[in-house]
């Protein structure tokens, strides 16, 4: 238990710390034009930072636990770990939702831009 525990911990915060480095050197074929892309990705990024803070806590939070052993502190950090991921949870459906909108605004900019090319 103690060495499972340990290798979820560092996994989660070997993950948070690569979410992180992906989103801050950006990610492969992306590419920003214009104002909407701009505002797009600073609010992609502020509300991604949220889930990475949580990964990486949720990982120091297993590896406590399993410092600690069966017990009252034990029980804590697992069930703190629940919480935690069922947030990242729904930050995720609130990202799909953002990046969904953006998409359907810039399908519409982007027809804008094929009838009349001047503007």
């Amino acid at each position: 238990m103690f060495s499972g525990s340990l290798v979820i911990g560092v996994t989660l915060l070997c993950f948070a710390f690569w979410l992180h480095w992906n989103e801050r050197h950006g990610w492969e074929h992306e590419s920003l034009d214009g104002d909407l892309d701009h505002h797009y990705l600073r609010t992609r990024m502020r509300s991604r930072r949220w889930v990475h803070a949580l990964f990486a806590v949720c990982g120091v939070m297993v590896i406590v636990a399993a410092f600690a052993g069966p017990g009252r502190v034990w029980i804590g950090c697992w069930m703190s770990v629940v919480v935690g991921l069922f947030t990242i949870i729904i930050l995720a459906g609130a990202d799909a939702f953002r990046t969904l909108r953006y998409q359907a605004k810039k399908k519409s900019e982007l027809r804008k831009y094929r009838i009349d090319p001047d503007e």
